[in-house]
This record gives C-alpha cells, structure tokens and sequence, in this order.
C-alpha cells in the first residue's frame, strides 16, 4: 500500500452556497481524524476545497463529499488539481470566503419548512419551541434574503441579528445540521413578530403624495416583546383577527401575503373589493396534507400532485376541487381551485392557530408590484388590509409563489398518466436556479456570424414582455431567469423591474453585452431596453439592441427549455405584435436553432396561422367578447339571429360595433385567444370578462364539464374525429386548404419588420387555416339547441385536429421529428392534451412545456435564447 501524502484542490461548483455544503465537507472530513488535513471555503464562484492524506483517502473523501452532498445542493461539475504538500497543517477547517470578479455559483432558491425545523418547533423541549423563524441548512430563506456573494450571513439581511451564545454554538458545530447555517435564530438574537391595526396608521397614509412619517415602533419592530409568551400571544391575537373575518397582511418569505378566512364569503368578497381584483381567482393556503386533501382530488401522499404539493419548493397547485365548504368568490364558477400549504414557521403556526383555510393572495393592489417592506406595506396595503402581521428580517429579493397546473389526463392515449403538471408562474421555491442551455450549433467556418462581439462569452439580456413579466440573463451558457415581476402597466411595477435586474447585475458583476426585447414598440419594456442601452452607449460600453417577435420568442423558449434543436411549433395565445403590425397568435413555425444561429429570425419561418378578423374597440373588446363575437359573425356574413348574442347585436351599441366592422378601422387579429373569447360570447358563456382569460377559460370549464358527464360521448367524438378525417361538429371534412395570406393592409411592411430585429429577412407569406366553415357550424349547432358544454368541447376537438394535421403535414414537409407547443392558449390543458394525442399518433416527439412557463412568463428565455444563438 503506498502511503505517500499527497495535496489536491477541487473547485465545486453548482448549487453549492446556501444549502450546509461546507459543514458537510467538514463533516465528511472529520470522518478521516489525523489522516486527512486542509480547509474548505466559498469565494463567488464555487466551493473550493483543498486536502491532503494519502491517496486512497483523498479518493474515498472526495467521493462522499460529491456522493453525499446535502438535499438542497447540486454539484454540476467538480475539477481537480494536484498541488504541493503543506507542511505543519494538523486540522481540517472551515476558511473565509473570497471575493471575485464574477459571481457564477448558483444561488438556491427559498425552500420550505424541513422535517427537523418541524419537529423543533412542536417539541416544548426546544428552545425553539413555536418560534416562526426556525430554519437549518435545510430549509428557509436563500434567495430572498441574499444581498451579495459570497453566502455568508453578513451578506444577507440577517447580518441584522448578531447570534446568541447558544445559536453561535450551533453554528460552529460540525456536527449539528446547523453548522455555518446563515439564517438561524432562536427568540433570543431575533428576528421577531408584532402587530399593527390599520386604525394605527395615520389619516391618508395611503394617498401617494403623502409624506406621513409612519413612526419607528410601526416599522422596525421596537414594540412588543421577545419572549416565546409574547410571540405566541401575537399570533394567537392575527388568528382571531383571521377567525372574525378581518384582512390580516402578513410578511412572509419573499414578500406579503393579504389573508382572509376562506370560509367567510362576506370576508373574501370584502378583499376582492379593497383589492380592486373582480373574478379573477385566489389561492387558497391550508396547515397540512390533510387539509389540502379536504379541498381538491389527492388521495394520498404518493399521489404525484401531493408530491408537488409537499415538495421543498411549495408551489400553489391548481387542482380540481372537491365541494369543501369554500367561499363561492374564492374562484367563482371554475371546477379547479390554486392550493398550496404553509412553507413557512410563522405560516403554520399562524393556520395552526385559525383553523381552517385561508386565501392567501399577493400583497399587492391588482396590477401592482409586490410589497416586501413593512413600510411599503404599510402605505400600500393599509386601504385593504385591517391587520398587519410584521417582522423585523429584511426581504432583499422579494419573491412571489410559483404556481403549477395539475392538469387530468383524460384520452386513451395516455393509460399509464393521469396528470400533466404546466408551470404557469415560475418564482419562489425554482428562481434563480438556471436552465443550461444546449450547446451552440456548429456554423460554417466561411459564414458570417449574425451578431460579432469582441467578448469571449457575452452577456446577454432578455428583457422580457408586458405581462406576466421576467428577465433573462444568459451567461457563460447558463440562462437565469428572474422570479416573475407582474404586469408592467404601473410605474411602480417598471420600478420594481429596473431594480430587479440591477440586482441580478450586481451580483453577476457584469453588465449585457446584448439586450434582446419584443418587437411591440409601446411596451414598457421596450422603452426601458432603449434607454438602458442609450445611456449604457452615453457611458462608454458597447452594446447591441435587437427586437425579436413576440411569438417568435415563445417558440426559441419551449426549444430551450426542452433543449430540441428542431421542430414544428405552435405558439398561441392572446396577443403578439406580428411582422405586419397586425396581432398574432396562431402562428405555426418552423424552428431550427442552427437556421438562427445562422440567419437570425429567417430561422423561424412562419408557416401558418388562422384567419384574420376585426377587434372593434381594440382592448374594449378583448375586456368584451361578444364584440368579437359580433366581428366574427359579420367579417363571416353571419348574423346573430336566434344566438344568446341575438340583443346585443340590434342594440345601438350593437349596430356602433357593426359600423366599426365595417369601415374597416378596427386591428385586426389572428389569436387563437380571441377566437376563444369570441365562442365563449356566441355560446353565452362569457359576454363581459372580468380579468384576462376569463372567456377561454369558461370554454374550457364549459368543456370538461360535459366530457366528464358524458365521456362515452366525448371518447366517440375524439375517436371518430381526431384521428380521423371528419369535423367535431359536422360530418364535413376538415381540410387545410393551403391559400396564402393576403399582404399587410395597415403598418409596416415585413421588411421593415425585419430591420427592426436588427437582422435576417422575416419568412414569406404563410398559409392561412380554414375557420369559417368551423365557426358556422358552431353557429349552426347552437341553433339547433346542442347544449354549450357539448359544443364548446366539439369546439376543442376541432381546433386541435385543425393544428395537429397542419403541424403532421409540415412536419413531414420539413423533415422534423418533433413538434410542440408554446404560448399562453398552450395553458389550455384539454386543447394541449388533445392536439398532443393527434400528433404522437402520427409519430412525432410532443414538446411542452415542463419547468418554464408557456405564457409570457416564458417569453425572455426565448429571446434570451435568440441572442445566445445568433451572438459569435
């Protein structure tokens, strides 16, 4: 046996910080005694590690410190390096971190409560007995209190909270889960809980231009006590604020939380109007498993939806309700309800205490951004909220929940799933960890690239859409997408958003190279993107401005995320502007990443897409869908005779409508949305929409319902129809007549489009889908007195064989093994599902989305995506 002593280094690198990865590799160390010496640290990049024993024990010391890394951690790669022998080193030890010029380790993401910080809290013995700060390396905040790299304690906002003698004990324990755990705490060093009534805060706080000093007690928590009876009595009295109907505010992890008793719909109704948040549904958070299995269709925990929902992450899982005795208003007239359970100390303890579910809505005015800082709460929230729950640990990144479709499998094709789960917002639990990008295409040695930088691996930033909205910044082939930020309608929100890179950028320490935005010239994120880049260039930095369409962006995301260099995609949704200043959101594509890398957006040729048709009113119609019920029924030459539209279309605003149809001044519109909004008006579902989405949504709720009472009849219709040649509402055949779309009538020219993305030439004219035949006999089946459930699910049997026998045929004219689809119609679970069955039984690889959004909360990967293919 050779027992020479040898030194080695290794950098780790990954989700290494913040999870307890140095007291584990001291921990594994410590296993070796006087056989193994060195030190262990984090600089901004990684963990580094440096030991030297004999070989053999460097080998088995190494392999447990990779094999047995901590829960939370992940190692992406480890390199070695042989080094000198230290001499007179006799320990193993913990070192300070290092800075850097470029912070590239990943930061983990906030997590919930852990089984252990669990049973602290229940244990009278501990002296974390009911304490609602309790956290380890296990579990608590990361990513939400995070103010710089390295990971230590001082760069967090816990630097606020020197530890006590009995916590720094732990913390310098290799053998506690608590070594070198940076948020931990105890009811001695803090943080702490109180309360504040909204009667407390002065008269016209909330007015925007007041200067009102809110007063340090109100804010910064000198009032109330420590003591675990003092804390405990805090929250006994938000309970019973809680129990009586009140709106509590509560400062959670990443940001406030509005609470109310879900079983009280005088209380939730109350909210709904203080909040200025109509029908739009609200989640609903419970204590436990058992809870939430008392409100929607889990059985036990094996069930993958309670693995979602008990997972480290957290997230709120829309799942069909059971009828618990929930507040109607709580999410009216819809058969799915958003669920998740209490991530954190104070939030059990808190439920513990009330008893029941609550709604547990974003701290916020609708439309508004989060607020995460008890003073900004104060000001913001004291109109809605009638109690405030504060403490005293500072948010640095605020962070909404993530929220995840639980969507059932209801056709054959898939025996062995019962559910497919789609992201609809990506945030606390998943943000910031990155998703690696596939490797570059190979590029001709002879071409030119589209974009040449004089940088080894730029920088490149997506600035993302209008709603829903993220940013992505790519670096070293690694893209990070921000936690969701919301609608950008507000000042505040396009604050809230400049800010928010700028801490992203601190961290990375580097600025873009490349800053990549919609095409859409009035989105707010358009504007910032030229400024940014203005002042960047008034500075003395290089940067490049390109503009890639919306839709466009959405189908680079789904090849992204799902990392398939080529395939047909269908992006559909709501809204989009097109290369014709007209709005998209039909659009069938070609995608070949090496095309883009080559030839920028001509590497996404639009191939397809639906009719057309006139949106009178603009965004008045899109809040009111029988006015495009009405365009559609004229621009076909229809009428709404005999149809639930029947009234409004002879009213006087009727006849105005029809006028605007006719002039031919209205935008005009191909979104697959729009088509929803308009078959939920002509089938008297929706004619006035509270909140976005509401119209398809109660064409898709219209559908499951009557498949779900009549599934022999809804299996009938998809074998007879999907798979085969006939139409769902007809015996007529649905053919895909392939006629070109006619030129731009108003806007810019295609070409002009083009030279606004900075490079390439846009595809030429695409094909144009056949929907008439489909919306007249929609018309013809509801005069007949088809009930609006069978027609409304005939309606998505139809649609998705449209889109599975145009995608089947392009697919094989394009030689594309794949297909896919992207947008926020995509979210449309029934349409997805069935579109997807149609296309895996021509034999082709479906793609959808699984970790990022397919909404617009997916859209700047995508474009952050495109300025990584395009950059050399």
């Amino acid at each position: 046996m050779d027992n020479t002593v040898v030194r080695r280094r290794w950098i780790l690198t990954g989700i290494v910080q913040g999870v307890g990865f140095r007291p584990h590799v001291a921990r594994v160390a410590s296993r070796f005694g006087a056989g193994l010496t060195g030190f262990c640290g984090n600089d901004s990049l990684s963990v580094f590690i440096e030991a030297q024993g004999e070989l053999s024990v460097l080998r088995a010391f190494i392999a447990a410190v990779v094999g047995e890394a901590p829960p939370l951690s992940y190692v992406m790669r480890c390199q070695e390096t042989r080094i000198d022998v230290v001499d007179s080193e006799n320990e193993f030890r913990i070192v300070a971190s290092r800075g850097g010029v470029g912070a590239r380790t990943l930061i983990p993401p906030d997590v919930s409560l852990c089984a252990a910080c669990l049973a602290d809290i229940r244990d009278p013995g501990n002296r974390r007995y009911g304490y609602a700060f309790t956290t380890c390396t296990n579990c608590g905040p990361r990513l939400s209190i995070i103010e710089d790299l390295p990971y230590d304690r001082s760069q967090t906002t816990m630097r606020d909270f020197p530890l006590c003698a009995a916590c720094a004990a732990e913390y310098r324990d290799p053998g506690d889960r608590r070594f070198h755990a940076q948020p931990i705490s105890c009811y001695d060093c803090g943080p702490h809980l109180w309360l504040v009534a909204a009667s407390e805060l002065p008269t016209g706080l909330t007015d925007p231009f007041s200067n009102h000093d809110l007063g340090v007690d109100l804010v910064d928590g000198s009032r109330g006590g420590r003591s675990p009876a003092e804390q405990d009595a805090v929250l006994d009295a938000a309970a019973a604020d809680l129990r009586s109907g009140k709106i509590v505010a509560v400062k959670g992890l990443g940001g406030f939380h509005l609470l109310v008793d879900a079983t009280n719909e005088t209380a939730v109704s109350r909210l709904r109007r203080r909040k200025h948040r109509d029908g739009k549904p609200l989640a609903v958070m419970v204590a436990d498993f058992a809870a939430a299995r008392a409100l929607v269709d889990i059985d036990t925990p094996e069930n993958p939806i309670a693995q979602l929902l008990l997972s480290p992450a957290h997230p709120i899982v829309l799942a069909v309700r059971h009828g618990a005795a929930i507040a109607p208003s709580v999410a009216p007239g819809l058969d799915n309800l958003g669920v998740m359970l209490a991530y954190t100390p104070l939030h059990l303890l808190l439920l513990e205490r009330v008893g029941r579910p609550v709604v547990a809505t974003s701290g916020n005015l609708s439309s508004e951004p989060l607020c995460y800082t008890n003073a900004d709460a104060l000001r913001r929230l004291g109109s809605i909220a009638d109690t405030f729950l504060l403490h005293n640990r500072g948010i640095a990144v605020p962070v909404e929940d993530s929220v995840i479709m639980a969507a059932p499998l209801t056709l054959p094709s898939s025996p062995s799933l019962k559910t497919a789960f789609l992201p609809v917002r990506r945030s606390r639990g998943y943000v910031p960890l990155p998703f690696p990008l596939p490797e570059k295409p190979s590029r001709d040695p002879e071409s030119q690239p589209c974009i040449s930088v004089n940088q080894v691996n730029p920088v490149i930033l997506g600035v993302g859409g209008e709603l829903k909205n993220t940013f992505t910044l790519v670096r070293d082939g690694l893209a990070f997408t921000s936690a969701h930020l919301g609608d950008m309608g507000s000042l505040a929100s396009q604050l809230a958003y400049e800010k928010a890179i700028g801490q992203l950028t601190k961290i990375h320490r580097e600025h873009p190279t490349i800053v990549i935005r919609d095409l859409h010239p009035n989105y707010a994120t358009t504007a910032w993107a030229e400024r940014y880049v203005a002042s960047a260039r008034d500075s003395g930095r290089t940067l490049r401005l390109l503009a890639l369409q919306h839709h466009r962006a959405h189908a680079l995301s789904l090849l992204a995320e799902t990392r398939v260099p080529h395939a047909i995609v269908i992006a559909v949704d709501g809204t989009g502007y097109g290369d014709d200043a007209k709005i998209w959101g039909s659009e069938v594509f070609l995608v070949d990443t090496s095309r883009v890398a080559a030839q920028g957006e001509a590497g996404v040729p639009r191939l397809a897409h639906l009719p057309y048709f006139p949106l009178p009113g603009a965004d008045l119609a899109v809040r009111e869908p029988w006015r495009q019920a009405v365009a559609l029924l004229r621009s076909l030459g229809l009428s709404a005779t005999g149809l639930p539209l029947e009234s409004r279309w002879c009213s006087s605003l009727g006849q105005t409508v029809l006028s605007q149809v006719d002039s031919g001044s209205s935008p005009w519109s191909c979104a697959l949305g729009r088509y929803f909004d308009a078959v939920a008006a002509l089938l008297g579902l929706c004619e006035i929409s509270s909140h976005e989405a509401a119209a398809p949504v109660a064409v898709q709720t219209a559908a499951r319902r009557w498949q779900a009472e009549n599934p022999l009849a809804a299996a009938q219709i998809v074998h007879s129809y999907l798979f085969q040649l006939g139409s769902a509402l007809s015996d007529g055949p649905v053919v895909a007549e392939w006629t070109a779309s006619p030129p731009p009538q108003t806007g810019v020219s295609c070409d002009a489009a083009a030279s606004q993305s900075g490079i390439g030439t846009v595809s030429p004219a695409a094909r144009e889908l056949p929907m008439a035949g489909i919306i007249t006999e929609l018309v013809a089946g509801i005069k007949a007195g088809i009930c609006p459930g069978e027609l409304a699910f005939r309606f998505h049997v139809v649609v998705a064989k449209l889109f599975a026998t145009t995608t089947c045929a392009l697919a094989a004219e394009y030689e594309c093994a794949a297909a896919g689809i992207t947008g926020g119609s995509a979210l449309n679970s029934l349409l997805t599902e069935l579109i997807g069955a149609a296309v895996k039984e021509h034999g082709l690889t479906w793609l959808t989305h699984q970790r990022i959004p397919a909404n617009d909360g997916g859209l700047s990967l995508g474009q952050a995506f495109y300025g990584w293919l395009v950059t050399m």
